[in-house]
């Protein structure tokens, strides 16, 4: 059941916006990327990698790699120009739709589907390297920590695992009172069709007595999501519309300017929309009616997207964010018949989560 939400969250991700799925840079959304500036950032990072495969001589093949969650390729393209052939799997069949458009290495690079919790497509010490950035930490640790038993079992004698998973969460510093803003928007009354999106502008001011956001000092960050009041039948419609404050810090008094952009409900009709500011817990802030505001809005029956596009999924997509302790990861390399060989981890902000590179073979 689990797997089959994944599957569900991922694949309306590779259906609507599959680069920005993958490389979420905030002025990237609705498909701004292009392509090749797309593929650039894969070859950079691999390089990274590259480098550190050349310091330490591992893996000792350079014949077969593996990239586990390879979304529409950006890495496993990368990674064909390191090895001979190159195998990517990922759970969501839209993704690599778009991998198998985008592959320039025809048969040294294949694309396979994998809806189970294990990797047994492939026999024992299948792959010289075993690959995955920025992928465990959207599944659930449980099966997380299978998959990375699995990379070990894949892996030949003397090749490399290089994955990366976060190691702990971030841990926020809100006051004993908690903090508190205000939410307004200059629009009251909005129409959009069936299977869209709309953009609600929205000032949040800091109404409390302490800043709100990340940096060196703060981590009392906020986001804000939304919900849709059905007015014809009393009903109330989550879909999992959320927006983070942006990366700065407000003060009490301070204000800035938001787009909030939601996806329109399943069916025509009616509606409120409701925009709550939460913190990172997902609990109300301290003022819990000036935290809140409301847009009308009529959904009207859908007449077809530009260029034939199909309508958004009404059930929204989202993406979990999961840690796994570096010891959990070590014992699970170790008994899988693995080692590790070197962590990097780094904390960008204080309290932020905590980002582990991991390097291991067998």
């Amino acid at each position: 059941m689990y797997l089959q939400e994944l599957q569900r969250n991922w694949n309306t991700f590779g259906q609507e916006d599959p680069l920005w799925a993958v490389a979420s840079s905030p002025d990237k959304i609705d498909n701004a990327w292009d392509v090749q500036d797309f593929f650039e950032t894969g070859s950079r990072y691999v390089n990274g990698i590259a480098t550190w495969m050349e310091k330490n001589g591992l893996p000792g093949g350079r014949t077969s790699a593996l990239d586990f969650g390879c979304g529409v390729g950006r890495l496993t393209q990368a990674l064909c120009t390191h090895f001979k052939t190159c195998v990517g799997v990922d759970i969501a069949p839209s993704m690599l739709a778009k991998a198998k458009e985008f592959n320039k290495f025809g048969m040294r690079c294949v694309y396979r589907l994998n809806e189970t919790d294990d990797l047994s497509l492939f026999r024992d010490r299948s792959f010289d390297m075993v690959h995955t950035a920025h992928v465990l930490q959207h599944i659930r640790p449980h099966v997380a920590v299978r998959y990375i038993a699995e990379f070990i079992r894949v892996l030949k004698p003397g090749g490399l695992a290089a994955f990366h998973c976060p190691s702990a969460k971030a841990v926020f510093a809100y006051p004993e009172e908690g903090v508190a803003c205000a939410l307004s928007s200059r629009t009251e009354t909005l129409a959009m069709e069936q299977g869209t999106t709309l953009t609600v502008p929205v000032t949040v001011t800091n109404t409390g007595a302490h800043p709100i956001g990340m940096d060196g000092q703060t981590n009392a960050p906020v986001r804000l999501v939304h919900h849709w009041y059905n007015v014809d039948t009393d009903e109330i419609v989550h879909n999992h519309g959320r927006l983070n404050l942006p990366r700065t810090v407000l003060q009490p008094g301070d204000s800035v300017d938001m787009d909030y952009r939601a996806a329109s409900p399943a069916a025509p009709g009616n509606y409120v929309l409701a925009i709550t500011a939460l913190d990172y817990h997902d609990k109300p802030l301290a003022d819990r009616a000036e935290s809140r505001c409301t847009v009308f809005v009529l959904v009207l029956p859908a007449t077809g997207r530009p260029g034939g596009q199909a309508p958004l999924a009404a059930a929204r997509p989202y993406s979990e964010t999961h840690a796994i302790p570096e010891e959990t990861v070590e014992r699970t390399v170790a008994m899988a018949g693995g080692r590790i060989v070197e962590v990097q981890s780094s904390q960008p902000l204080p309290g932020g989560q905590v980002s582990s590179l991991y390097y291991a073979t067998r």
